[in-house]
Parts: C-alpha cells; structure tokens; sequence
C-alpha cells in the first residue's frame, strides 16, 4: 500500500524504483534498538534508518542516476523502517483509531524520514512533514 504514496514524492524520487525493509517488533526489542542506534533507552513507536545515502542526501544518490535509465539500476535502498506493534496498538486506542490506521500512520511517518524529512529540525520542517504526511494518509483513506 506505501508505494500508493510514491506519486507524492515523484519528484523527489525522479521516478527512480526504490525498496524499503520494515521489521515489526515488541517493545522491549525496539527499546533495544533505540538505545544502540540513538542511544535512548526507552521505547518508542516508529524507527527509520536511511541505508544507501547515509552519508549523502537522497538528492546527491538521485543526482548520480541522473541520465540513466531508471530500468537499467538496481532500485535506490531507501533504509529500514521499524515498528513497534506495542506501541502501535497502544496508540490506536489512545488516538480512538484502528490499528490499520495507525499502523499506515506510522508507517508513512517512517517513510517520510526515509526521504530526508525531518519534523526534529524546527517547526517549518514540522510543518512541512505533517503536510507530506496528511497527504499521503489521505491517499490511503481511499484505498
């Protein structure tokens, strides 16, 4: 259902194929990884990791295609998002929606990181991923 959203990032994206891992786990296993990647030991509910532009933005990878055929590359990594189903049905009743809905909340929350989207950069980056965010969680409304 995510790559429904891929026309909203066409543009970044430049039309070039790109994958995505998502692992779902418990709490206490993304406690784990949240304090050996970020070094915050508590739990939490959504996680992304950008692979293959780790030390370039995404615009710097799509860049270096540019005037290839998207066909002929190996689809972009665009990283790993994971999840904590916890904390997922937790938030469901809390925010009095569906675990599906929520699920595709975090889901696309993740994605949105994995583009370079940042909502802990300051409230105009905040404002512009929840923009991104809505839109895409618009989309799959109609689903």
């Amino acid at each position: 259902m995510i790559f429904n959203c891929g026309i909203l990032f066409r543009k970044e994206l430049k039309d070039f194929p790109c994958e995505l891992g998502l692992l779902l786990v418990g709490d206490s296993d993304m406690r784990k990884i949240n304090r050996l990647r970020r070094g915050k030991d508590k739990t939490t509910d959504v996680l992304s990791f950008p692979l293959e532009f780790d030390s370039a933005p995404l615009q710097n990878v799509l860049q270096k295609r540019t005037g290839f055929d998207s066909n002929s590359l190996p689809p972009i990594a665009l990283g790993e998002i994971v999840i904590s189903v916890d904390t997922l049905e937790k938030q469901a009743v809390e925010i009095g929606h569906s675990v599906k809905d929520e699920f595709y909340r975090l889901l696309v929350h993740g994605f949105l990181h994995l583009l370079g989207y940042d909502h802990e950069r300051g409230e105009e980056e905040e404002r512009i991923m929840k923009l991104k965010e809505d839109e895409c969680l618009e989309i799959l409304q109609e689903l």
